[in-house]
């Protein structure tokens, strides 16, 4: 996996379970249905951002694998007409997958 991509999804995945700890261990008591209902969609909404996070994260690792390589080479040599190569290209920033 790129060190770029690693450190941004790594980062991302730190903030999440930090707030996700946060909730956990905070003082917060829930008195009504309201308060039930906006707590169960406020950890809805954490637990989405760090599956999301963490799907992109192993995505990332997918593309940037030997395996996902050798793939792409068969698939040219397969190819019926002759291809050409464009070189690797690397982006500014990894491959963002939101869900």
């Amino acid at each position: 996996m790129s060190s770029q991509a690693d450190d941004l999804y790594g980062l991302q995945i730190a903030s999440i379970q930090s707030e996700l700890t946060q909730l956990q261990t905070s003082a917060r008591i829930v008195t009504n249905a309201e308060e039930l209902i906006q707590l169960e969609h406020e950890i809805h909404e954490i637990t989405n951002r760090l599956a999301a996070a963490l799907l992109g994260q192993k995505m990332q690792a997918s593309l940037d694998s030997d395996e996902m390589s050798e793939a792409e080479e068969a698939m040219i040599e397969q190819h019926p007409k002759r291809m050409k190569s464009e070189g690797k290209k690397n982006s500014r920033r990894p491959y963002i997958i939101r869900m």
